[in-house]
């Protein structure tokens, strides 16, 4: 089985792609054959190695977490950092094989009161809706979860470097009904999607620089992303925060409709507003699991480079 690679590359990178392409799948054959309740153990073990010996991002979790909760005592903060790998090596292994998952035992393991019963009724009113969440708990399991509803749904993603890689992991997630988007494609292409596949869930917490708008995040400025709120102005969909938290090889999914009013006309303040509140929404949930948040990227980008700048002054 071969992936077809749309742009020409060098002989080096095609090779390089190739033989990723071959680990990436012996290692999902490898996960196809393990039961999920070794899958998820295994993946915690990687994480207990990543944080021994892989520590390349660990001061950037430790900058993060510190920020947010600059109150912990050094045996808390120490054990948060732990628990933050542990989740990830957790969400790495399980990302992978749940998408391997039968649909019947996709739904034996996750516990999401009402969440069918709201997206049924919707497609059924012919109402679409916008998943709002951030890069907190299993928000793969999201996709798989609310993508096997129905006639599914859509999803804006990151095109992977490695073409092979890329076509792997849209087939297999397109093949359980979740329509992917180039995060590149434009604000057209997000209101279609959102509209003929009844929803489109937007991964909307990173940090966006020069293009993105400014809103409190642990009380600290940073800029966050503002395509769901422009998409909520253009197409007035059922706007829904999604949180979808692991818990040891079970998940939990819960979600809240956000109400708003659409204004006459677009400005940055409603722009503003809107993001806060979704923002605060994800603030919430990551307090009450605060080891599940993917602390490894730089939220607070704007403070690192200032506190770079000042070190380099010294």
């Amino acid at each position: 089985m071969t992936a077809p690679i749309s742009e020409k590359v060098s002989p080096l990178a095609y090779l390089r792609y190739s033989l990723e392409f071959l680990a990436l799948t012996f290692f999902n054959i490898i996960l196809f054959i393990l039961p999920w309740s070794l899958s998820w153990r295994f993946g915690r073990g990687l994480g207990w190695v990543a944080f021994h010996l892989f520590t390349k991002r660990k001061s950037t979790v430790e900058r993060n977490i510190h920020r947010a909760f600059p109150d912990l005592s050094t045996q808390e903060f120490e054990d948060m950092v732990k628990a933050c790998y542990l989740h990830w090596g957790e969400g790495f292994i399980s990302t992978l094989k749940l998408w391997m998952l039968s649909k019947q035992k996709v739904r034996s393991i996750v516990d999401a009161p009402g969440v069918e019963q709201y997206i049924m009724d919707a497609q059924k009113a012919k109402e679409p809706i916008l998943y709002f969440t951030g890069h907190f708990g299993s928000w793969e399991m999201a996709g798989r979860y609310v993508g096997g509803i129905g006639p599914g749904t859509a999803s804006i993603y990151r095109i992977q470097k490695n073409p092979m890689v890329n076509w792997f992991l849209t087939w297999i997630r397109e093949y359980h009904h979740l329509k992917l988007i180039n995060s590149w494609a434009g604000m057209p292409a997000f209101e279609d999607a959102i509209e003929r596949y009844t929803g489109l869930a937007v991964v909307g917490d990173q940090y966006k620089g020069k293009r993105g708008i400014q809103v409190d995040y642990f009380g600290i400025p940073s800029s966050t992303p503002k395509g769901a709120a422009v998409l909520t102005y253009r197409v007035k969909p059922k706007l829904v925060f999604l949180s979808s938290t692991q818990h040891r090889g079970r998940y939990k999914i819960k979600i809240e409709e956000v109400p708003y009013e659409i204004p006459q006309k677009l400005t940055n303040e409603w722009v503003r507003d809107i993001t806060q509140a979704l923002t605060t929404k994800l603030e919430t949930e990551v307090r009450k699991y605060p080891e599940q948040y993917f602390w490894f990227h730089k939220r607070w980008r704007d403070i690192d480079q200032q506190e770079a700048r000042a070190a380099r002054k010294l």
